[in-house]
């Protein structure tokens, strides 16, 4: 991975509202009835997490004279850590569950040990993998490939720890992200703590090799979304030829897609393909609402989604092909996360100019398929991670909506989760497959 990618975190790729954990909050602000006050748990990888609107902070939540969620992770934290501890000791995973967090009494004087001068430790003890960070903060949790929250190390004020139970820990590869929240700050948007854990029998790290394309940077001034937009272009090395298009949402992460599929053009894996990156609308000023979401998924905001739609396909697909064309055949809409959901709706919604979509890790997925859509015989390369359950879930329903169908659909799986290097990784695979029959 070239450059650190944005953390999971509010704003990028896969907020407080994204996953597993966006699904339930959306359905409790539901229940809650417009209770934005409220906090509530769920339970995932046998642990007991404590949610609440995101539009709301503890402040406000303690001056009502309410329940923060500082004092319900307390509360829950001594039967949390009695749970896990039973669960390391139990050993293996139940069926079905392939990420289980745990926990055992550790020395501080043999943690300090590991960490050395470092302030990040990633290590694994046969099936479990253990992380170890050392710092100040409020609150700290883990973003890239897996997302759990770090419980501090007893008797430290200074080291905080998560463990996890992985199924095909050594064919693993995941990306660590420390995301520490100061006393009374932000989340942050950037991270300088992460490191890429690879099991033994895992897929070997990808070559860094020099780009033989290039990728430029646009703005665009659009008259639909009222505002201006940026955007990220790939072109392929050789001369001007028609060439296969492929638009991207959260064009941040362009750079690295076009690593790896540079890589696989010239290794004849792909043919060569212009990748548009269109930027996401995200602020990192602003937590809520997020702005993202509103674009990417088309149940938030109508009004929001249907402009960003009609930007892409009304101006942002036009002025590439005008400037960078000429493109061969229909579009290629692609996506990770929310911008998974985006890039099946646009197939959903304009099969006459998304003939195939490449999806990854999809947070949900259309409750039924459109006569457009199945019409035209829509190609789908859907994919998502082991230690990711509810993106996991969304992207194998739709695939199996799409298979039940009889409609074109290659479905796929690694193990890890909710990672920028998979994604990257599974990208040319992706339009490999769905160019091959074009």
């Amino acid at each position: 991975m070239e450059n650190l990618p944005k953390p999971l975190g509010p704003g990028g790729p896969a907020g407080p509202e994204a996953g597993p954990a966006g699904l339930i909050v959306r359905r409790m602000r539901i229940r809650e009835a417009g209770d934005r006050l409220a906090v509530w748990t769920y339970e995932e990888a046998g642990e007991e997490i404590p949610l609440g609107d995101p539009s709301a902070t503890d402040a406000e939540r303690a001056a009502a004279g309410r329940e923060t969620l500082a004092a319900r992770r307390e509360a829950i934290r001594p039967a949390n850590r009695r749970r896990a501890a039973a669960q390391y000791a139990a050993a293996g995973l139940p069926d079905g569950q392939d990420v289980m967090r745990v926990w055992r009494p550790r020395d501080r004087g043999e943690l300090r040990t590991r960490l050395g001068e470092r302030p990040l430790a990633v290590w694994a003890e046969d099936d479990v993998l253990h992380v170890l960070w050392r710092g100040q903060a409020e609150e700290v949790r883990l973003s890239g490939g897996v997302h759990p929250r770090m419980w501090p190390v007893e008797g430290t004020d200074d080291l905080w720890e998560a463990s996890l139970r992985i199924r095909r820990l050594d064919e693993a590869v995941i990306t660590v992200m420390v995301m520490p929240r100061p006393a009374g700050g932000d989340w942050p948007v950037r991270l300088t703590e992460w490191f890429v854990w690879r099991g033994p029998a895992a897929p070997a790290a990808p070559a860094d090799e020099p780009l033989r394309g290039v990728v430029e940077e646009h703005t665009l001034d659009s008259t639909v979304v009222r505002a201006r937009r940026q955007v990220s272009v790939y072109r392929p090395p050789g001369p001007g030829r028609p060439l296969a298009g492929c638009v991207l949402a959260d064009g941040e992460s362009t750079r690295g897609f076009a690593q790896r599929l540079d890589q696989a053009i010239a290794a004849g894996a792909v043919p060569p393909v212009l990748l548009v990156g269109v930027h996401n609308a995200a602020d990192a000023a602003r937590t809520w609402p997020d702005r993202r979401a509103q674009e990417y998924l088309p149940g938030v905001s109508r009004t929001r989604f249907d402009a960003h739609m009609r930007f892409v396909t009304g101006e942002v697909i036009g002025w590439a092909a005008g400037r960078f064309g000429p493109v061969e055949g229909p579009w290629v809409s692609a996506g990770f996360s929310n911008g998974a959901v985006w890039a099946i709706a646009a197939g959903q919604r304009h099969p006459d100019v998304f003939g195939a979509v490449a999806a990854f890790s999809a947070g949900s997925a259309p409750c039924r398929i459109s006569g457009g859509a199945r019409s035209a015989r829509i190609r789908h390369y859907l994919a998502a991670g082991t230690l990711e359950p509810g993106f996991r879930r969304s992207t194998w329903e739709w695939a199996e909506r799409l298979g039940r169908a009889r409609l074109p659909c290659r479905h796929e799986e690694w193990i890890g989760g909710h990672d920028h290097l998979w994604w990257e990784q599974q990208f040319p695979v992706a339009l490999g497959w769905l160019l091959s029959a074009s």
